[in-house]
């Protein structure tokens, strides 16, 4: 037998390093014999390969129950081990080794504290000794320095030194770097390494929830993309699985991912610094923020990809409890990044509706492993009405609400609790935010759906809310309500509290009564039924003014007092309105973000309360103090460059959208969604009727222009379907058969739609880019009697050709001393929006606010106080829930949006229309009507080219205003009063029929055509024979409505019953009068369009609706009725601002 060989020597213990590192232990003990053959002097390092080897097997055959006899006896190696460990001074990878070898049997025997104390003090210090730059350890000596690392890691977490074990594990991370390509061949490196990054990510995963630092989250991401880094290097291998559990690891590798995906979104939904370690710096909290969206993307599929594949669909008692969990996280996080503190462009492509889209998908495919989860449903139902996907959203909450409702039922009866069911707190508030959608943006139907649910969900509050009183009061005044910000609201009783309701917030109490009260209030608006309307008028109250009881906490909310004061408003009480529109403005700011932490969210909110001041303030006849009101609605925002933008180099202002790839700071319209821009430009167009009413609508249409910049800024410009220009009529018909016609139709009423090509007056180009100057914004204000700006059209030759105003009007005198009706629609209705008198503004009365100090107050003290960025500190919930009311607002599709936007236009065109009209610039007036027709007509088109059939032309779209058929109806209604503006009312006649027809209940053309059947049914007017005079037509140049003008007497005013009309001056034309049937018809059928009309919403507080029914009752010799409805006439009229209450929008919502 030889002796020692040298090479030998060395070649055994390169073998011995393999087998250690390839997990071979088989071949351990065989090459540890041969080792001490030829290397005797390496007894170190083959007594640590003995304790490994011994350890390893040991660990290989513990049973699951009992004592294991090989562990107890691991300790004979411990004595050896500390003797061979200070006795060797030649190799320092042999003690290395075996100081690791030493702590791993005291590891196996249960004495975690013995194996710390008996590994190296410094691992990392002395493990850079022996491999450095100079020279390479062993694949075994890097092995176990991560393996001493994890063991003396989890000994300190043990012992509760979580900083300690944190610093442990951190020090490892550059010899996890080091050994990272030795992974795929080194099965032991990779176990202990994967070892080291489980436990070091959940250690810093924990550490971070309860102590939030930027050192912690910077060692958290640091460890979770180490880890990451890993598992692709893991994933990249074919002989290793992905999922499941590693060896020795107590929690599956999912369980990483999970963590790692929490982490993340816990930094998302806390607003906390985001930790860029390993991922190289970023020049901008833009990049940065693109990054770190990516990051949480990729997390976000790993994690699901492994949940999906090893969750197993539960059993019909059983939930999915993990599955939920992802759910929670990503509904949160999705609530953070569409949010308002989130722009567009940092979330990559596809923005907010591309990660909305993402989150459905993912809420579909959970639920394929979860049985009827309330918690998914809920989810389904808040992103599907985000993205206006309404049908989808209301039939996953018909489906949430009969699940959770038959469960709570099921819970009642057993008393056995569902934990797969939601929370009263999480039905509230889903069931608050789904009775206000369905009020906001579901017309009739969604109003009739908001009230059956707003009565059950009322029913329940009345019997499980604590602080709800049982003796609310009766009636809708708002007695409560005081100056300033003082307690704004009465206490009621406080009713026994109930274990059961415990967990609900009394923010969601608060906001669940506001839901009801707004139902309530939108169904009052809607209801055919009229004496039931003041009963759901005072319920709103009564509900709304719970919601701001002090108990709840929410008594400054905006959104509540707006409803309140909008359904004050409806009721006429217009000083105690204007009390809680004073307060609301006056209210002070919230600093917590946590609800909305949008930019410039107060100021937003305001935008309607500022606009419903002005209304209430022009009711009062304060004209001045009302468009200072609509100024501050602008000023709140201090200065317009934060509303619109600012273009770099000529500052103009510039929304985003419009600068292109400019750089520029982000204005707050480039946050808001179609429906608050919209708002803004209600304001404005409140702001030019105050200002035509009080200087007259010469001055008014000097605004125009700027209206339509304002629209442009908003919105862009709208793109719609070509349509080509028509040469349309430009007089009315003058043959005497066809007026005959229309007036026997107006009488007995028709079904067939009218033509109509049969109006307009010129062509207009439909693109308002080239037709709207976007010069910065003119002081309304200050606004003078200067030339009113001009509409160019193109004329017959094809020339360009300036419209200008009328030298005169033709207008018919009125008869003075006639009955109250004609006093009252000559005084009141019929011209007061036209030539109001410039009256000084009334001084508030006793117990009010004054108007001029709470808009000039509310005004400095929403300037002074802007929105503050988020504190750090800000944290939600540890279980990363979703807080109840940061939904994202829903935003329309662009095909939607689109159809919005044109409607939204057409409405500012026909209000320009009548600007024009009242200042008696009939041809400019034409013109309007003809760019309103033109881009219905497109809209028309449009619609007609859906394939799928869900898109109607007489059917509302949710969310997108009125239908086609609608606003073919304002035109034509808008026509009519130019008609009558120019004495032509029997061309009105048609038109208001043609308006009919396309919308059978539009109240302008209801009344306008009533007005001239009563005229017809009482003589007043009298059609032209139907055999037309020879006559030569006169030349195009020279026509105008006032050659064809009918005489005076034509007038559509009325006199008393029994009194003759007043003798007409000058010579009667040729007339055909119409027998007592035909005219007691026209009557009848006036009647019953008004008595309809009255009863409806779109008329019950119409006064001139009431008036005409009024005059309609009196020719029939109903004095009692008439007497009624013109008492309710004057106090509809007596509490009308310039424009209805409708105006400020969103169905109170």
């Amino acid at each position: 037998m030889g002796g020692p060989d040298r090479s030998k020597a060395v070649k055994y213990i390169q073998q011995l390093d393999q087998a250690q590192c390839g997990g071979d232990w088989e071949a351990v003990p065989n090459l540890v014999r041969k080792i001490r053959k030829h290397a005797p002097a390496r007894a170190c390092l083959t007594l640590a390969a003995n304790a490994t080897h011994a350890v390893q097997q040991a660990i290989r055959h513990q049973p699951s129950t009992g004592t294991n006899p090989e562990i107890t006896a691991l300790v004979q190696y411990v004595p050896p081990l500390i003797g061979a460990i200070d006795e060797e001074h030649n190799h320092p990878e042999d003690v290395f080794q075996a100081q690791v070898a030493l702590g791993w049997v005291h590891w196996a025997l249960g004495e975690p504290e013995l194996a710390a104390l008996r590994l190296p003090k410094n691992i990392e210090g002395d493990f850079s000794l022996l491999d450095g730059t100079s020279k390479q350890a062993t694949g075994w000596t890097r092995t176990c320095a991560l393996k001493a690392i994890y063991i003396k890691g989890v000994a300190l977490e043990k012992s509760r030194s979580l900083g300690d074990a944190i610093e442990v594990f951190e020090s490892g991370m550059p010899i996890v770097t080091a050994t990272a390509s030795e992974l795929k061949k080194a099965s032991e490196l990779r176990k202990w390494t994967e070892l080291l990054l489980t436990k070091f990510c959940l250690i810093t995963s924990q550490s971070i929830k309860s102590n939030a630092s930027p050192r912690m989250e910077a060692e958290t991401l640091m460890a979770f993309r180490a880890w990451a880094d890993f598992w692709e290097r893991l994933a990249s291998s074919t002989t290793a699985a992905v999922g499941g559990y590693a060896t020795e690891a107590d929690v599956p590798r999912r369980q990483i991912w999970k963590e790692y995906y929490a982490t993340l979104s816990f930094i998302i939904q806390s607003d906390l610094p985001y930790p860029t370690t390993a991922l190289g710096a970023t020049s901008n909290n833009h990049g940065m923020r693109v990054i770190q969206r990516g990051e949480l993307a990729r997390v976000e599929a790993r994690y699901e990809s492994l949940l999906l594949k090893e969750a197993h669909f539960p059993k019909a008692e059983q939930s999915s409890e993990e599955i939920e969990e992802l759910v929670e996280l990503v509904l949160g996080n999705w609530a953070v990044l569409c949010g308002g503190c989130w722009d567009e462009h940092d979330l990559g492509s596809g923005g907010r509706v591309g990660v909305s889209r993402s989150v459905l998908e993912i809420l579909y495919r959970a639920a394929t492993k979860t049985f009827h989860s309330t918690q998914i449903l809920r989810g389904l139902f808040t992103v599907h009405l985000a993205l206006a996907d309404f049908e989808l959203a209301f039939k996953a909450f018909d489906t949430y609400f009969e699940i959770v409702n038959k469960g709570k039922q099921r819970v009642q009866k057993t008393g056995v609790p569902e934990h797969a069911l939601d929370s009263n707190e999480d039905v509230l508030v889903t069931a608050s935010k789904c009775i206000r959608a369905l009020c906001q943006f579901g017309g009739h139907a969604g109003a009739e759906k908001a009230k059956k649910l707003a009565h059950f969900f009322e029913a329940w509050l009345e019997q499980h809310d604590p602080s709800h009183s049982q003796e609310s009061p009766a009636n809708g005044n708002a007695n409560g309500v005081i100056d300033g910000n003082q307690k704004l609201l009465e206490n009621g009783t406080t009713a026994e509290t109930s274990t059961e309701t415990s967990t609900v917030s009394p923010q969601v109490y608060a906001h669940a009564w506001r839901a009801i009260g707004i139902s309530n209030a939108q169904w009052a608006r809607l209801t055919p039924d009229a004496k039931s309307r003041p009963e759901y008028q005072t319920k709103a109250i009564v509900n709304l003014k719970t919601a701001l009881k002090p108990d709840y906490g929410c008594t400054d909310d905006v959104d509540t007092l707006f409803a309140l004061a909008l359904v004050l408003s409806e009721r006429r009480q217009l000083g105690d309105a204007i009390q809680v529109v004073g307060a609301a403005l006056a209210s002070p700011r919230n600093d917590d973000k946590t609800s909305n932490p949008a930019k410039f969210a107060r100021e937003r909110s305001l935008i309607r309360l500022w606009h419903l001041l002005a209304l209430l303030l022009s009711a009062k006849e304060q004209f001045t103090e009302a468009s200072h009101a609509c100024e501050g609605a602008f000023k709140q925002f201090g200065d317009l460059k934060a509303l619109f933008g600012e273009r770099e180099g000529d500052g103009n202002y510039q929304s985003e959208h419009l600068n292109g790839m400019q750089e520029r700071h982000s204005a707050a319209i480039d946050d808001m969604d179609d429906y608050e821009k919209e708002a803004i430009l209600e304001v404005k167009m409140t702001q030019l009727l105050l200002i035509e009413v009080q200087d007259g609508p010469d001055v008014a249409v000097n605004g125009t222009e700027e209206l339509l910049s304002l629209y442009s800024k908003l919105f862009g410009q709208t793109q719609t379907p070509f349509v080509v220009p028509r040469k349309s009529q430009q007089g009315p018909p003058t043959t005497g058969t066809s007026t005959l016609r229309s007036v026997k139709g107006s009488i007995f009423g028709r079904s067939k739609r009218s033509n109509r090509d049969a109006s307009g007056a010129t062509t207009f180009a439909s693109s308002t880019a080239e037709n709207v100057s976007t010069v910065s914004r003119p002081p309304t204000s200050q606004t003078t009697a200067s030339v009113a700006p001009k509409i160019q059209v193109t004329g017959d030759s094809g020339t360009p050709s300036k419209l200008t105003r009328r030298s005169q009007h033709p207008s018919s005198k009125s008869a003075k001393g006639e009955s109250l009706t004609h006093k009252l629609s000559q005084a009141s209705i019929r011209n007061r929006s036209i030539a109001a008198p410039k009256t000084p503004s009334n001084p508030a009365s006793d117990g009010e606010i004054s108007p001029t100090k709470a808009v000039d107050s509310t005004f400095h003290q929403a300037r002074g106080a802007l929105p503050k960025p988020n504190a750090q500190g800000n944290k939600p919930s540890s279980s990363y829930s979703l807080l109840p009311f940061s939904s994202p607002a829903t935003r329309l599709p662009p095909n939607e949006s689109r159809r919005h936007r044109i409607g939204i236009l057409v409405r500012v065109w026909l209000l320009i229309a009548g600007f024009y009209r009242r200042a008696e610039q009939y041809d400019d007036a034409k013109v309007s009507i003809e760019a309103a027709s033109e881009l219905v007509e497109g809209l028309e088109t449009d619609i007609l080219r859906d394939d799928s059939g869900q898109l109607l032309v007489d059917k509302r779209e949710w969310g997108v205003g009125k239908s086609v058929e609608e606003l073919w109806a304002d035109v034509w209604a808008e026509r009519g009063q130019a008609s009558l503006a120019e004495s032509w009312p029997f061309v009105a006649l048609s038109h208001f029929e043609s308006a009919l027809t396309s919308f059978p209940d539009h109240p302008a053309a209801i009344v306008g055509l009533s007005n001239i059947l009563l005229d017809i049914s009482s003589e007043t007017l009298v059609y032209p024979s139907s055999i037309p005079t020879i006559a030569t037509p006169p030349s195009p140049a020279s026509a105008s409505p006032t050659s064809h003008k009918p005489p005076a007497h034509t007038s559509t005013t009325s006199t008393p019953l029994g009194l003759p009309p007043p003798p007409s001056p000058g010579p009667a034309p040729a007339t055909t009068q119409l027998s007592l049937f035909d005219r007691l018809a026209a009557r009848d059928r006036a009647h019953g369009l008004l008595d309809r009309l009255t009863k409806l919403g779109g008329g019950w507080n119409d006064s001139e609706a009431w008036f005409g029914l009024a005059r309609a009752y009196e020719y029939a010799k109903m004095e009692g009725k008439a007497k009624e409805a013109l008492w309710w006439c004057v106090q509809l009229e007596d509490a009308r601002g310039v424009r209805g209450w409708e105006a400020v929008g969103g169905g109170g919502a």
